[in-house]
């Protein structure tokens, strides 16, 4: 029995051998001929995004066993689940594509996903999906000069580009209007755009075919609404002494002379009123006036200066400051002055200073906010001149000057040296201005001096450039204010600033500043520099905290 059993086993295991012999034979002879397909579910990998202003550029890791004969298909869509027809469909033979802005829109939020492409043997992969992606779009308008907008006009500016095809005005409020661009208007790169809405925000994007190559915005004017105009040879003195606070003084076109019956130059005294005095055309190069003095006399007394050139050169040594406040019985008389402002004017070659406004004791003058915009101020005359903002004694909450020009000013550019009590600390903002050849006579702290009192000041994107004036010295220090005080420099370049001593001492900000994003790069100009204009390519075009140029902004056009 027992050998029976043996038997069997043996026999067993020879038919079970036999049986996986066959089959390992038909294995063999079946895997000769086969060829082994991947299944495609090996799927690209995550997908890389760099979108810029133009383009967004993707990436991924290739799906095994990708070929470039096999391919992947893209799809871009603004539906992160890809419902409906995709914007667009692309085909590619290496993992990456650039996807531009003649599909793409800007500041739109896009979705991609990516699938490696069936060939004749195997199928096609799962989709990979993106994170979202937009791109901010190419900015070839330039910066809009207040010169250049009026009430109902303005003038837009790009740097040069071909193919361009229109400007879309949109207001804050109503439809947008699209205004065709010629050949002219291209070539000129500039397009004047008329019958638009005063004081209305305006969005400008400009546009070869559908694509977006520019954005912008801007504000109208206020109307046109003059109490009186005045042509070339009318009395201003007298339309001043007649008009009533809340005037606006219109100058038509021409030259003007300020003078008193005799035909002598005068002051022009505001007394206690404030008014608003104008170019019809808003264009300050064609509407000049020779001056001797604007004198704000008297609590309540204020002026807008606007749209206008004023010249001190004819009236000659009586011309010593541009705005003088003082008393209404006398100089030192206590008043309370109404907001000043200059706004896109030219004011040049005067005696003494832009501003004086230290007659009083301290305190007796008062006013709220003094503002220079949009101005070239320059040339004083005299070797002993008062500094630029004479200040000292006066209380104020703040003065600001804003994307202007200040070339040849002086033994200094701001005075608050008086050390005085107020009620809060004053505040005093640069910013986009460029400041060239300034400090003389040996004085110290001569780009602002606010001795120990408190302040807040911010400088930014600024360029101050050439110190002393030609033939000067100063002191050692630019700055001065207390310790406590709030001060802020950001995004500005300086260069050639010294004491003017042999040999001459460089000059840095003092450490209380709080700096950032600031730099020294020497542009080339001297103390008799008047052109500003910063060359194609420099960095100062891209440098401010709004990533456009630096300094008044007129010089980058």
């Amino acid at each position: 029995m027992k050998t029976l059993l043996q038997n069997r086993n043996t026999l067993l295991a020879i038919i079970l051998g036999l049986f996986a012999w066959v089959i390992m034979v038909a294995c063999e002879k079946e895997m000769k001929d086969y060829t082994f397909i991947p299944e495609r579910q090996f799927t690209p990998g995550d997908i890389t995004i760099k979108a810029g202003e133009i383009d967004a550029v993707l990436t991924w890791n290739a799906s095994l066993f990708a070929t470039s004969a096999t391919g992947y298909t893209v799809e871009v869509s603004t539906d992160s689940m890809f419902a409906g027809t995709p914007l667009a469909s692309i085909v590619v033979s290496r993992p990456t594509v650039t996807i531009t802005d003649s599909i793409l829109a800007i500041k739109t939020d896009y979705f991609a996903r990516v699938k490696a492409n069936a060939t004749g043997e195997s199928t096609e992969s799962f989709w990979v999906r993106s994170a979202k992606f937009q791109i901010t779009g190419e900015q070839i308008f330039l910066p809009v000069q207040d010169a250049e907008v009026g009430d109902k006009f303005a003038t837009l500016r790009w740097r040069p580009t071909t193919g361009l095809t229109k400007i879309t005005l949109t207001p804050a409020v109503g439809a947008a209007i699209d205004v065709p661009l010629t050949a002219a208007d291209v070539a000129a790169s500039l397009k004047l755009v008329t019958g638009l809405t005063p004081l209305t925000q305006y969005q400008a994007k400009i546009f070869r075919g559908t694509t977006q190559k520019g954005l912008i915005t801007f504000t109208t004017k206020e109307l046109n609404i003059f109490t009186v105009k005045l042509k070339p040879g009318d009395d201003i003195i007298a339309a001043v002494t007649a008009s009533v606070s809340g005037d606006v003084i219109g100058l038509e076109p021409g030259t003007y002379d300020i003078k008193n019956a005799l035909g002598e130059y005068a002051n022009l005294r505001i007394e206690q009123k404030s008014i608003t005095i104008a170019s019809v055309s808003k264009n300050p190069n064609d509407t000049k006036v020779n001056f001797r003095e604007i004198t704000l006399a008297g609590s309540g007394a204020g002026v807008i200066l606007r749209d206008l050139t004023f010249d001190g050169l004819a009236a000659g040594t009586s011309s010593l400051y541009f705005l003088n406040f003082v008393g209404m019985a006398s100089d030192g008389e206590a008043a309370n002055f109404t907001n000043v402002e200059v706004n896109n004017c030219r004011v040049g070659n005067f005696g003494n200073c832009f501003l004086r406004a230290n007659r009083a004791a301290n305190n007796a003058h008062k006013i709220d906010a003094i503002k220079v915009l949009n101005s070239v101020v320059y040339d004083n005359r005299m070797v002993n001149a008062y500094t630029y903002f004479t200040m000292d004694k006066l209380e104020f909450k703040r003065l600001e000057l804003t994307n202007s020009t200040f070339y040849n000013i002086g033994r200094a550019l701001i005075g608050w040296s008086t050390n005085i009590t107020v009620p809060a600390a004053p505040v005093i903002v640069i910013d986009q201005c460029t400041i060239n050849s300034f400090g003389r006579d040996g004085r110290n702290n001569f780009f602002i001096d606010c001795n120990a009192n408190q302040v807040n000041f911010s400088v930014s994107n600024s360029i101050i450039a050439n110190s002393p004036m030609a033939g000067f010295t100063t002191g050692i220090s630019l700055v001065r204010a207390s310790a406590a005080v709030s001060a802020v420099m950001q995004n500005c370049n300086s260069f050639a600033l010294t004491d003017g001593a042999a040999p001459p001492a460089s000059l840095v900000f003092p450490a209380f500043i709080t700096q950032s994003n600031m730099t020294t790069i020497d542009l080339g100009w001297t103390p008799a520099t008047t052109n500003f204009t910063i060359p194609a390519g420099s960095p100062l075009r891209t440098a401010s905290t709004t990533g456009g140029p630096i300094g008044d902004k007129r010089w980058a056009l």
